[in-house]
């Protein structure tokens, strides 16, 4: 079990803070991107079945993000997605799948398919009892990933790829992921819940050196005891496989095993404890060492006028060392949005105490909308040890008038590695325009940047216009 305090804050929160509106249906617009999942009208009648086609133009100075660039790239791409869904009062289905036809003129990259996506989703609700399961493919040059522009799970969170760092220049990329879940007993005096993941992460024809095939396998496991109306007992386990094709050879195993409570303290006061202890085994070059130690949770909330307040203490065990997050937070519903926010410091055996914290911010405005996202957090990445990792988004959505708009959207994120530090930015201005009740089209500028701590700034500026629309079949 992973005891990220920011992370774990954020996530109680967001479901009632954050109304979803017009920046978050605007947020990943891209000239070439596809749309993969069904719209809410698809599924007014249970079921629907959506045909999408997309056509968009670009033009970018310096594609493989280079610190020189090797001349100005020209594409033309074509996108097609199908899906389909099926909703029950018990249970959902969504299938969908996507990809795109590229010509391309300049250096960086070559013609044909990219972007080819595939993706499952089934979850079923009982009384006492859910399930899920999802599966998803997705297929990309690297040279035109645009990882900050896909940054939110699904629960609202801020979620960089584990290969952040090392997207860049040129190669082919393939991710495989699939998730289950299931929960029993969920009002019963026992009741218990596991859930299972795994990403897969394959490269071919690469240029950053950085990047090496990997597997990924997390299971966690809960027992809880409700036997007192005020109070619930867990007793749970969680296991973490890491595999990396890599000069090393590298292996991981981390175990831990833990037990806690959730006691409501009175009508206002919560309070939260986990304990536990956490042996990890990684294997390199063919010999394996162990690191192992306590971990543990606290977390105390109180409940306010317009929000709650709480603090938190935490501790993790990494390979690099024990980390220690010391967090206070506050949440706040707000007339026309929602607001919360944590500050702290983390600490750790490695280097001296830094700050952490998180920021989730939605304002609904006259004509439009303003969202900022903001996480810095010290975790441990399987890959490179203890990263200190920043990342802040900014969205802003106005509408001109009732079929057009103009959305802006913004990234900076970076990554403290204890021998490097790369910074990544993105900035995107787009006009968008509804040309008929199916039909848009939108229009922009995009900014990117990347740069190392021992290497020069490497930009790039384009251009893009995008015209596409989906086809909606119901019963």
């Amino acid at each position: 079990m992973e005891y990220s305090a920011a992370r774990a804050v954020t996530e109680r929160k967001t479901e009632a803070l954050v109304k979803r509106h017009l920046i978050y249906r605007t947020l990943s617009v891209s000239a070439c991107s596809i749309c993969c999942f069904l719209p809410a009208s698809a599924q007014e009648n249970g079921a629907g079945l959506v045909f999408g086609f997309n056509q968009s133009l670009e033009t970018d100075d310096n594609l493989d993000l280079d610190p020189v660039s090797a001349g100005r790239t020209t594409f033309a791409s074509t996108g097609l997605s199908l899906g389909f869904t099926h909703e029950t009062p018990l249970d959902r289905i969504g299938v969908s799948a996507s990809g795109v036809l590229r010509a391309v003129n300049g250096p960086g990259a070559e013609s044909g398919w990219d972007n080819q996506r595939f993706q499952l989703d089934y979850g079923r609700e009982g009384v006492q009892s859910a399930f899920g399961f999802n599966a998803s493919y997705l297929q990309s040059n690297i040279e035109f990933l645009r990882p900050l522009q896909d940054f939110e799970n699904p629960d609202g969170e801020i979620e960089l790829p584990p290969d952040l760092d090392d997207l860049n220049g040129t190669g082919n990329r393939e991710r495989y992921r699939s998730g289950l879940e299931f929960e029993l007993g969920r009002d019963a005096p026992i009741g218990a819940d596991f859930r299972a993941n795994y990403l897969s992460l394959k490269y071919t024809d690469t240029t950053d050196p950085g990047l090496n095939d990997s597997d990924r396998i997390n299971l966690d496991a809960n027992l809880y005891l409700r036997f007192l109306p005020f109070a619930e007992g867990i007793i749970g386990a969680d296991y973490r496989f890491f595999d990396q094709n890599d000069a090393e050879q590298t292996q991981r195993e981390t175990k831990t095993g833990y037990a806690g409570v959730n006691v409501e303290l009175s009508p206002i006061w919560r309070l939260e404890a986990r304990f536990g202890y956490t042996t990890i085994d990684t294997r390199e070059f063919g010999i394996t060492t162990r690191t192992d130690g306590p971990t543990g949770l606290l977390r105390l909330e109180r409940d306010m006028p317009n929000g709650t307040i709480d603090a938190e203490l935490s501790q993790i065990v990494t390979d690099d060392g024990d980390i220690r997050n010391y967090l206070v937070g506050r949440s706040l519903e707000l007339p026309t949005g929602g607001l919360a926010f944590t500050a702290g410091f983390a600490d750790s055996e490695l280097d001296s105490p830094d700050f952490i914290g998180s920021l989730n911010w939605v304002q609904e405005l006259p004509r439009g909308e303003f969202s900022a996202r903001f996480q810095r957090s010290l975790d441990f990445d399987e890959d490179k040890g203890n990263i200190l990792r920043t990342a802040l988004f900014l969205g802003y959505f106005h509408e001109i008038n009732n079929i057009s708009g103009i959305n802006l959207n913004a990234g900076y994120t970076i990554s403290d590695e204890l021998t490097r530090t790369i910074d990544r930015a993105n900035v995107t201005a787009s006009y968008q325009y509804s040309l008929t009740e199916d039909w848009a089209l939108s229009t922009g500028y995009r900014y990117r940047m990347r740069e190392e701590l021992t290497d020069p700034r490497a930009q790039s500026h384009s251009i893009f216009f995008n015209i596409g629309r989906d086809f909606i079949m119901r019963p």
